[in-house]
């Protein structure tokens, strides 16, 4: 059978940087594939992409060797506009392809583009989103949407141009478990009638149930491994990348150290942010109401939720993002309208989801001075401080990073870069929005742990669709739903209530199973990676595996 999609011995340079990116890549994908491409963060996976639908060399400068072919016919001699017909993508930041002011028009606008006549453009409208579940959303701007339903909304577009393959770079990062459930089963679909599907992701438990027919792995921009699903579980490094907890436990002894967690001063009686029966909404349209909720000034707290339930909206009434319309919102005991914005600043670091909100300096040096300088502090402190926030967020050995626009770092480095502008203005409470989206397994435990030790910081609000996540950083979780706080728990207790995952929506992962299976004494749980090794000496050791493809 004819291949959609074909890569050979693909390696690429790009001239802003100087950085080679990809090195001796291959890939073939035919009809009825679904692809999974994986590997840690900065690794070439998002390069290959670019490569498969047009964007190198078309729209970004670089050197490239090899061969790319989509269709049987070479990438390089097509505009962007004729592999559009062919490729559909879905970039991991959905803002950077988002172009109509309402769903519909955004929908609309690739068809509109290929000349099409009404009648059918609209046809096409109204099976996409039908296929994708936003036929609510039709009539509403694009602006206001939360990240999830931009992603949903990127996706309908990509839908309605009928390409013969799609590529989609890392499509669990924005959306909810429900979401990205529909999305997978959608993009299964697409390949299951004859397209090809390529997938990034880091969370590679996620997109197994959907049966990849093949797994590329790429380390430093070469390709480790190709082959089948199998082979890849006995092979892929168990700390880079998010693997089916039975996977960990058969490997337990391949598992890394976790750092223990910092030490934490006692809680006080004085919350840190307390709601005391608020709403908030935008305009005339209320997404939560009557909340009433108090986060300690020594808490970590993470905050689950569907797309567009208003956790976005709820954490950032904290920082006068919005204000209540309803209620009021109280930061150490005195109301949040009462606080300046030098106060608020320094009190809480709120890091946004999308980290283009973030982001304006020339280098990435000035984009960490331009906080703390308004704060009156001196240079010095301001460059140790800037370093410092560097490695916390793991950036701090990338080569000339101070002197770097800070777009053209990935787009997971750009989500760490803003954590850092954020610690360096040294605040008491953290609050990030997604903070390891697009971020690969090691990366989010380092990073993790580097934030929570950041001296200035006493407490941690996240919010998050990484079910593990929550459980294994969080004291306590806050479960938002149909307008208001749906649940308030320790991750143990939340992990133990089935009726509320299915009626929230959560994914029951293979570690909630397994702490319902092995109950922690606390509220508390353990690392999968710790847990993993506990559970392994409590299972049989099974018989070795047949052997299957090995790596590349």
């Amino acid at each position: 059978m004819t291949a959609l999609i074909e890569v050979r011995d693909a390696s690429v340079r790009y001239l802003s940087t100087g950085q080679t990116a990809l090195r001796g890549a291959g890939l073939t994908v035919r009809p009825g594939d679904l692809a999974l491409v994986s590997g840690p963060s900065g690794c070439g996976k998002s390069t290959l992409l670019r490569l498969v639908n047009g964007l190198i060399p078309h729209s970004y400068r670089a050197e490239v060797t090899g061969e790319v072919l989509v269709g049987g016919l070479p990438v390089a001699g097509r505009t962007i506009r004729e592999l559009s017909t062919v490729v559909g993508t879905m970039l991991q930041d959905p803002r950077k392809q988002i172009v109509g002011t309402t769903v519909a028009a955004e929908i609309a606008f690739g068809p509109e583009n290929l000349g099409l006549p009404r009648a059918e453009i609209r046809e096409r409208i109204a099976e996409v989103a039908g296929r994708v579940g936003i036929g609510h959303l039709l009539d509403r701007a694009t602006a206001g949407l939360s990240g999830g339903e931009l992603q949903m909304v990127a996706f309908a577009g990509v839908l309605a141009m009928r390409p013969k393959a799609v590529v989609v770079d890392e499509p669990l990062a924005n959306l909810d478990p429900a979401a990205g459930l529909r999305l997978m089963r959608e993009l299964r679909r697409f390949a299951d009638e004859g397209g090809a599907v390529v997938v990034v992701e880091h969370r590679v438990e996620e997109i197994l149930e959907f049966s990849p027919t093949k797994v590329l792995y790429l380390e430093e921009g070469a390709p480790r491994y190709q082959g089948p699903v199998e082979g890849f579980l006995r092979v892929a490094p168990v700390g880079h990348v998010k693997l089916p907890f039975a996977t960990l436990v058969s490997r337990a002894a391949e598992l890394p150290a976790v750092p223990e967690p910092p030490e934490r001063a006692a809680d006080t009686t004085t919350p840190r942010l307390e709601y005391r029966g608020v709403s908030l909404g935008y305009g005339e349209r209320t997404v939560l109401s009557g909340v009433d909720l108090a986060l300690g000034p020594c808490e970590r707290v993470a905050v689950l939720g569907p797309n567009g339930a208003g956790k976005s909206t709820l954490l950032r009434a904290a920082v006068m993002l919005i204000t209540a319309s309803r209620g009021e919102v109280l930061v150490d005991g005195s109301p949040v309208a009462e606080r300046s914005v030098r106060n608020l600043a320094t009190t809480f670091g709120y890091v946004f989801q999308n980290p283009g909100q973030a982001l304006f300096s020339a280098t990435v040096g000035q984009e960490l001075a331009f906080g703390p300088r308004n704060l009156g502090r001196d240079p010095e402190e301001i460059d140790a401080d800037a370093r410092a926030a560097l490695r916390a967020v793991l950036l701090d050995d990338e080569k000339d990073i101070m002197d770097r626009p800070p777009r053209t770092l990935s787009f997971g480095q750009q989500r760490r870069l803003t954590v850092a502008l954020a610690l360096a203005m040294r605040p008491r409470t953290l609050i990030l929005d997604e903070p390891t989206a697009g971020q690969d397994l090691r990366t989010t435990t380092e990073f993790m742990g580097h934030a929570l030790a950041a001296p200035s910081v006493e407490s941690l609000y996240f919010i998050t669709h990484d079910v593990d996540l929550a459980l294994t950083y969080a004291d306590r979780i806050i479960v938002v739903d149909q307008g208001g706080v749906a649940a308030d728990a320790s991750p143990a207790e939340l992990a133990a209530e089935g009726a509320l995952w299915s009626r929230a929506g959560l994914a029951a992962t293979s570690l909630v199973a397994a702490v319902r299976d092995h109950p922690p004494a606390s509220g508390a749980i353990a690392h999968p990676f710790d847990l993993a090794r506990r559970v392994s000496l409590l299972t049989p050791s099974p018989s070795s595996p047949t052997e299957g493809t090995t790596p590349s």
